[in-house]
C-alpha cells in the first residue's frame, strides 16, 4: 500500500475502535442475565446483537472484502437478521455473553490484519461495517430503554443545555416553493434507498420550527386528545382502543406530577424535551387536532436541507461543516433528547431546528425505493420491505462524512406541517399498516387480518391459513404470522408475507418455499432448516459468487 493508503487504513481502523468501545460501554454495566434474555418480541436479546456485529463484519470485512474464509459459518443463518427475526431470537441457542465478546473479539484481529494488508479499498465495504455497528449501538440503546435495564450504560454522559423557551412545536417556518434535489449524491458513503440523487418541484408549505414538546402533547392528551374520535383515523382508533394507550409510552402520573422513565431511570417529565415513544397513530391525531397534517418525506428533507439562495442541497441542516455538539445531540451522551430550540448554530436554511439528532420524527410517506434505485449490497437491506406498509421516519445525517451518523438518541416524535407534508434524509423506516378497505379484494392492515384466513404460495398454491398475527402492537412492528398446515403451525417471516385481504394472504415465495417454512418456535431444528433455505442468498454474497 501507498503511504496515503497506510494513513487511511489507520484511521478507519480508529473509527472501528471508536465504535466498539461505545458498543461494549453499553452492556458492561449490565448483569449477563440483563444482556441474554429476550425482554420484548419487539427488541433482540443485547447478547444477540453482539454477536450479530461480529457475524456482519465478519462477512463484509474479512469475507467479502478480504477473501478469507468466514470464522464461524456455522453461525450464519441464526445472525442473519433477515433470516431470524426479532420475535423468535429469545428462543435460539445463542452464543452466551462471554461467547459473543470473544467472537466479537477474534473477528476484530480478523478485519484488522484485512486493513493492514489491503487497505479499505473503495471504502464502501468498511462505511457499511462501520455505519451497522453504529446503528446496533442505537438498536441496543433502544432496548436497554425499553426493558428498563439498570445501570444505565457506561457511556459519557455531557451536561445538558438549558432550554431557550418559547418553543412548543407549533411554531411554524416557510418553506418556499420550487424545484430541490433529494436522496444522496454519488461520492461517499449512502445506503441503497437514500439514492440516487434527483429533483423534484414542490409547492410551498409551513412545517414546525421544532418538533412537539412534551408541554405541547401533555395538553393534548389531558385536553381529551385520546378520547376525541374525529381526530382519529379508524385503524389508529381501533389500535388505541384495543391497547388501552392514553399517552406516550414511558410516562407514568404520579403523586408528584408526570414523570418519564429515561435511560438512566425516572425523572420528571420534562417539558421543553420533544416528545418521544408515540406511534404514528398518535402523531397523525395530534396533527389532525391542531388543523396540521405530518408532513411527506420530500417536504421533510427540503425543510432540512435545502438553500433556496444557493439553489443547492446542504451536506447538513446548517451547512458543511461537520457535526458538533453546538449544532446537534449526537452521540448518545445526552442520555435523551435536549429541549427544543437548544441548539440554533445547528438550524437549516429555512430555519428549522433540530433537523439533525435527538429523535426520528414520524412523516405521511410510505417506505419506497427512488426512480432508479438499485439494491445494495443485497436486497433485503431495503427491497424487501418497499410497498409493505413502512413508513418513513425522519432524521438528517451527514451523507459522506467520515464520522459517526447522527444518532437518534429516542423514537418517535412529531413535526406538524401545513399543506402538505414532511420528509427524510436517512430514511429510517417503522412499519405503519396499509389503511383497510371494505372491500374483500382490497389490502388490510396486518392487524386486521382475521383468523383462519387461506394463505396462498406467489405461484398461487394453497399452503395453509392463518393461526395468528405476530407483532408488536405500540410499535407498529409486524413480525410476520403463523399459519396452519397439514405439517403443523409454521413461522412465516414479514418479508414473506406478501398481499393481505380480508379473504386471501399472498406469500411472496412459491409453493416450494413454502414447503421448507420453518416450525413455528425458533428451536434448534428450525434455525437448520433456516440455515439450509438461506443457502442461495448467502452464497450470493460470498466473494466469488
Amino acid at each position: 500500500m501507498t503511504a496515503t493508503e497506510q494513513a487511511t487504513a489507520t484511521a478507519a481502523a480508529a473509527e472501528l475502535a471508536e465504535a466498539r468501545q461505545r458498543t461494549l460501554a453499553l452492556v458492561s454495566p449490565l448483569s449477563d442475565t440483563a444482556v441474554e434474555t429476550a425482554y420484548s418480541a419487539l427488541m433482540s436479546p443485547l447478547v444477540w446483537d453482539l454477536a450479530h456485529i461480529a457475524a456482519y463484519e465478519d462477512l463484509w470485512m474479512v469475507c467479502r472484502h478480504g477473501g478469507a474464509d468466514l470464522l464461524q459459518p456455522d453461525l450464519a443463518a441464526m445472525y442473519d437478521a433477515f433470516e431470524t427475526p426479532r420475535a423468535v431470537r429469545g428462543d435460539l441457542p445463542l452464543l452466551d455473553r462471554a461467547q459473543a465478546l470473544d467472537y466479537l473479539a477474534e473477528v476484530r484481529e480478523r478485519a484488522l490484519e484485512v486493513l493492514a494488508a489491503k487497505g479499505i479499498g473503495d471504502g464502501g465495504l468498511f462505511e457499511l461495517v462501520l455505519r451497522h455497528e453504529q446503528q446496533h449501538d442505537e438498536t441496543m440503546l433502544q432496548a436497554i430503554e425499553l426493558a428498563r435495564l439498570l445501570p444505565a450504560p457506561a457511556l459519557r454522559k455531557d451536561p445538558r443545555p438549558a432550554a431557550p423557551g418559547g418553543h412548543s412545536g407549533l411554531e411554524a417556518v416557510e418553506v418556499p416553493a420550487g424545484v430541490c434535489t433529494l436522496g444522496a449524491g454519488r461520492f461517499g458513503f449512502s445506503y441503497d434507498n437514500e439514492r440516487p440523487r434527483h429533483r423534484t418541484v414542490l409547492p410551498a408549505f409551513r412545517i414546525g420550527c421544532t418538533p412537539v414538546t412534551n408541554a405541547t402533547w401533555l395538553t393534548f392528551a389531558e385536553g381529551g386528545g385520546y378520547e376525541r374520535r374525529e381526530w382519529w383515523s379508524d385503524e389508529g382508533w381501533s389500535w388505541k382502543e384495543d391497547h388501552d394507550i392514553t399517552h406516550p409510552g414511558g410516562w407514568a402520573r404520579g403523586p408528584a406530577g408526570w414523570r418519564q422513565w429515561r435511560l438512566d431511570g425516572w425523572a420528571p417529565l420534562d417539558p421543553d424535551e420533544p416528545v418521544v415513544h408515540v406511534s404514528w397513530f398518535e402523531a397523525d391525531a395530534f396533527a389532525r387536532a391542531h388543523g396540521a397534517r405530518l408532513p411527506t418525506e420530500a417536504e421533510w428533507e427540503k425543510a432540512a436541507t435545502w438553500d433556496q439562495a444557493a439553489g443547492r442541497a446542504r451536506r447538513h441542516p446548517w451547512g458543511d461543516e461537520p457535526p458538533c455538539p453546538r449544532r446537534a445531540n449526537l452521540g448518545q451522551t445526552g442520555f435523551g433528547p435536549h429541549p427544543a430550540g437548544s441548539h440554533p448554530e445547528g438550524a437549516s436554511p429555512c430555519g428549522a431546528l433540530g433537523m439533525m439528532g435527538d429523535v426520528w420524527e414520524w412523516t405521511a410517506s410510505e417506505f419506497g425505493g427512488y426512480d432508479g434505485f438499485v439494491a445494495h449490497p443485497y436486497r433485503e437491506y431495503s427491497e424487501v420491505f418497499f410497498g409493505r406498509g413502512y413508513r418513513v421516519r425522519a432524521a438528517a445525517r451527514g451523507r459522506a462524512g467520515s464520522g459517526p451518523p447522527a444518532r437518534p438518541c429516542a423514537t418517535g416524535t412529531s413535526r406538524c406541517a401545513a399543506r402538505s407534508s414532511p420528509a427524510c434524509g436517512s430514511r429510517g423506516t417503522s412499519r405503519f399498516p396499509p389503511v383497510a378497505a371494505d372491500d374483500d379484494d382490497h389490502q388490510i392492515g396486518y392487524q386486521a387480518l382475521p383468523r383462519g384466513v387461506p394463505v396462498h404460495a406467489a405461484d398461487g398454491a394453497r399452503v395453509g391459513k392463518v393461526h395468528r398475527v405476530l407483532d408488536n402492537a405500540r410499535e407498529h412492528i409486524f413480525d410476520g404470522i403463523v399459519i396452519e398446515t397439514g405439517d403443523g403451525r409454521r413461522f412465516v417471516d414479514a418479508p414473506e408475507v406478501g398481499r393481505i385481504t380480508r379473504s386471501r394472504v399472498t406469500l411472496t415465495i412459491d409453493a416450494a418455499e413454502a414447503a421448507e417454512l420453518p416450525p413455528a418456535r425458533g428451536t434448534l431444528a428450525n434455525m437448520q432448516t433456516r440455515a439450509e433455505r438461506m443457502g442461495r442468498r448467502w452464497r450470493r454474497r460470498l466473494p466469488g459468487r
